[in-house]
């Protein structure tokens, strides 16, 4: 018998997981649920396995309420990171604990089955060393260089991805894996790990920039990742912002990323010898009041928001613990 677990079922496992045990009372005052309804998902949820009860909570009058804990290793969540000259894979439990975690070097000259034949390869190797079986896999969470621009069919084409456009490689991947996989920018699951684990914990409205190869950004909006109509919010790196300019990768002129990413500035010190600039610790925000820019502490961001990306979502548990993602 299949049993999805809906957005609600969703929001109260991360809520207790960010918050800690918490009592019905307490879920049905922070999410503003209904008493009844949080009772039938926390009934159905610890049914599955995912909630368990723990300790009694103080009481203010009457009867001391059940905290109820999320457990955290009932199931398991891969998260990937697709670069360009590297691939990780890790796992990570319901609270987002890092449980094991692999690397593969790669050229960049590779087909994409032979980077696809890596995934597989480093994904059953972290399954192993964690002693973790497939069945107990939500699903695949997949980080990649954007824009990706998906379409339809889920086909996808990053810039400078090893020399391919229009790659199924969703489908590609789920063949591989036999599990359900989901694709997004590097920068939008970087920002859920930052919502997660860093600086962006207890916070639900903030921007994540990302610079490496390229820039790119994650906007957290409301608690959720804004995606934007097509999917491509806050790919600062294409803002084309110098005239003429030098041409970029992905056919324009002076956009941000021939300017400021890491190979611009590696360009410019070598034409310089050295960099002139001073990086400012601040940006004026609006009303002039100052907006601190803090470096991120997460050293894995990308893989392990790709990992968080699967259990963020709404998926279904079937007979025989097989997932598959609504």
């Amino acid at each position: 018998m299949e049993q999805t677990l809906d957005s609600n079922s969703t929001k109260i496992i991360n809520l207790i997981r960010e918050e800690g045990a918490l009592s019905r009372v307490e879920i049905c005052e922070k999410l503003d649920i209904p008493q009844s309804t949080v009772t039938r998902l926390t009934n159905k949820l610890m049914k599955l396995n995912m909630l368990r009860e723990g300790k009694q909570g103080h009481s203010s009058g009457g009867r001391r309420p059940v905290m109820l804990e999320v457990n955290e290793n009932c199931f398991y969540a891969l998260g990937i990171e697709m670069g360009r000259s590297a691939i990780k894979a890790a796992l990570i439990n319901l609270n987002g604990d890092l449980l094991s975690i692999r690397m593969k070097v790669t050229s960049g000259d590779e087909s994409i089955q032979e980077v696809v034949s890596y995934v597989k390869e480093i994904v059953q190797d972290v399954k192993t060393q964690a002693d973790v079986q497939k069945t107990r896999v939500l699903g695949v969470g997949v980080g990649l260089p954007g824009p990706l621009d998906e379409t339809e069919d889920h086909k996808i084409s990053p810039p400078n991805f090893y020399g391919e456009n229009d790659i199924p490689l969703k489908h590609l991947l789920e063949e591989a894996l036999e599990l359900p996989v989901t694709l997004d920018n590097d920068a939008n699951v970087a920002t859920l790990a930052e919502k997660w684990f860093g600086n962006g914990v207890g916070y639900n409205d903030f921007t994540y920039v990302m610079t490496d190869i390229g820039i790119g950004c994650g906007l957290m909006i409301n608690g959720s990742l804004y995606r934007g109509l097509q999917g491509e919010a806050g790919e600062l790196g294409h803002m084309s912002i110098a005239f003429p300019g030098e041409l970029c990768h992905c056919g324009n002129y002076g956009c941000l990323e021939t300017l400021s990413s890491i190979p611009a500035i590696e360009r410019t010190y070598q034409k310089f010898d050295k960099i002139r600039s001073t990086a400012l610790s601040r940006v004026i925000g609006k009303r002039g009041k100052d907006i601190p820019i803090v470096k991120s502490k997460i050293d894995e961001a990308v893989v392990l928001g790709a990992g968080a990306l699967v259990i963020n979502q709404e998926f279904s548990l079937t007979e025989g613990s097989k997932f598959s993602q609504v």
